[in-house]
Parts: C-alpha cells; sequence; structure tokens
C-alpha cells in the first residue's frame, strides 16, 4: 500500500473488490427471496396443521397468504425499480411480480375451495409449483449483477 503527501491511501496490491457492491446486493435479495421462499413452506405446514384439525391453523393459513402476497408484490415492485439497470434484475422483478400474481390465484383457489368448491385438486399441487417458483427468485437473485 502506498500514501500520497496528502494521507490518502491508494492499494497497488489488487486487493481492492470492485464486486463487493454488487455482491451485497447480490445477498440482500437472496435473503429476501429466502423469506419468500420460507414463508410459502409454512404455508404447506399451515395447510397440513389445518387438514390435521389444529384450530389455529385455518386462520394463520388465509392471514400467511395475505401477508405473503404483499411480501412478494413489494418485493417485486422495489426489485423492477431499483434494479432496472442491473444485470437480470428486472428479470428478478418480473420473477417476483408474477409470484404474487400466482399467489393471488392460489389464494382466490384456497378461498373457493372453503366455501365448498370443488378446486382442491388444483390448490394442493399449485401450492407444491410455488415453492419450485420461490427457489427461481431465489436463483434470480443470486445471479444479479452476472452476465
Amino acid at each position: 500500500m502506498n500514501t500520497d503527501q496528502r494521507g490518502v491511501s491508494v492499494h497497488l496490491d489488487g486487493q481492492t473488490d470492485w464486486n463487493e457492491p454488487m455482491r451485497n446486493l447480490r445477498r440482500w435479495w437472496s435473503v429476501i427471496t429466502s423469506l419468500i421462499a420460507v414463508a410459502i413452506f409454512i404455508q404447506a405446514i399451515l395447510a397440513g396443521a389445518m387438514l390435521s384439525g389444529i384450530s389455529f391453523a385455518h386462520e394463520a393459513h388465509s392471514a400467511t397468504a395475505t401477508i405473503l402476497i404483499a411480501l412478494a408484490l413489494i418485493a417485486g415492485l422495489v426489485s423492477v425499480i431499483t434494479l432496472r439497470r442491473v444485470a437480470n434484475g428486472t428479470k428478478l422483478g418480473l420473477t417476483l411480480l408474477m409470484l404474487a400474481a400466482v399467489l393471488v390465484l392460489q389464494t382466490a383457489l384456497g378461498k373457493l375451495s372453503a366455501n365448498g368448491a370443488n378446486l382442491m385438486w388444483v390448490h394442493v399441487p399449485l401450492g407444491v409449483a410455488l415453492v419450485g417458483f420461490a427457489a427461481q427468485a431465489i436463483a434470480g437473485a443470486r445471479k444479479l449483477g452476472t452476465e
């Protein structure tokens, strides 16, 4: 390391990491998308608890669905706006917005099923697919800033 006359340090040994801001961005979006994926997995646990007759599970399953929609929608909008100039940023944002749309569909199917419609055969497999869809969002977050 060399120091000029004004006390400013200059790294000449090649240790400066110009990718640190991008690494932090990937890390934060990976955490956000992972939290959404965990919440989707918790939905499956709550569904199983509900089918097992545990009393609080129905209300928790319904409330978590609303929270999940809000999280995915907010994350999608924020990422579309803030990551539009980052490689793969728009793709992540659109993935999150599509995830929010599928969560809305899933919630509608769940409410219709709870009211007697014979749609559980669609609701359950779509819930399983949502776990995979959330994994796609995590993978997208890990690709931020890469070509």
